[in-house]
């Protein structure tokens, strides 16, 4: 049985994990996710979490006004070919006020990427999440959506700036208010044990180490976890109104032409 992503994207406020070994189809399938949300709520104010960096924004704030955009190309010349993120705006993290002029009432579904492959920089991210989460924002969906989750966490799952560990903070109240989280990640292993305990959502990708499973039925309870064995195949869990399991989806994703000749050999 076939779906559309459109069945498959989580609801607000939902804490979600995205698991995939490289060049499965994990980072591709978030994409399709933010732009699925991006078109069915357009309200919903996104952040998509770039440290590879991987993704391309459509355009830059400024130069005259914060809600002033230009073109974004040039930024990334010298990168290997990648995805344009439709209707997107680079974050300028080391502005003064990042994120102002974002999501305006003209726009409201523009998606902000924060973007650097500086670790000085992740740690200046997590911050700023922290007064994204914090903004007293009435009536609107947000969202963060992080493509390589485990680059904000060491080996011992502790956070590597754990006074502003925004993503723990997010999956255990976020939902409160509207705040979803998505984690993507090579691997399970390394993500903090509470977040895993929280999750109300899993898409599983073939996974380079099986034993990562062993944290999927110890932490999540997913029992019958096995990673998928198809080119771009993945499975899907969600936790039903009542705290049970859904039983998993199983689906290949599959992308239009125009977007598969966008994406790097590497």
């Amino acid at each position: 049985m076939s779906k559309h992503i459109a069945e498959l994207i989580p609801k607000p406020g939902e804490r979600v994990l995205t698991a995939g070994r490289s060049r499965t189809g994990k980072s591709s399938f978030m994409d399709w996710e933010v732009r699925a949300v991006q078109e069915l709520r357009p309200t919903c104010m996104q952040v998509l979490v770039d440290t590879k960096p991987r993704f391309r924004a459509e355009k830059l704030r400024g130069p005259v006004t914060y809600r002033n955009r230009r073109d974004a190309s040039k930024l990334y010349e010298s990168w290997q070919k990648g995805p344009v993120v439709p209707n997107s705006v680079v974050v300028p993290i080391h502005d003064d006020h990042p994120f102002r002029g974002l999501w305006n009432k003209d726009n409201p579904s523009e998606i902000a990427i924060m973007q650097s492959g500086d670790a000085e920089d992740w740690l200046l991210m997590l911050r700023l999440l922290k007064q994204f989460c914090a903004a007293q924002v009435k009536d609107r969906e947000r969202r963060i959506v992080v493509d390589e989750a485990l680059d904000f966490y060491q080996r011992t799952t502790w956070s590597i700036d754990p006074r502003n560990d925004v993503f723990y903070r997010t999956a255990r109240a976020g939902g409160e208010r509207a705040i979803g989280l998505e984690l993507g990640a090579h691997r399970i292993h390394g993500l903090p044990p509470l977040i895993l305990n929280m999750l109300s959502r899993v898409n599983l990708f073939h996974l380079a180490d099986d034993t990562d499973l062993i944290h999927l039925r110890r932490s999540v309870g997913i029992k019958d976890a096995e990673s998928p064995r198809g080119d771009y195949t993945f499975r899907q869990w969600a936790v039903t109104p009542g705290g049970r399991l859904s039983e998993p989806f199983t689906g290949r994703a599959t992308y239009p032409d125009s977007y598969l000749a966008q994406l790097a050999t590497t």
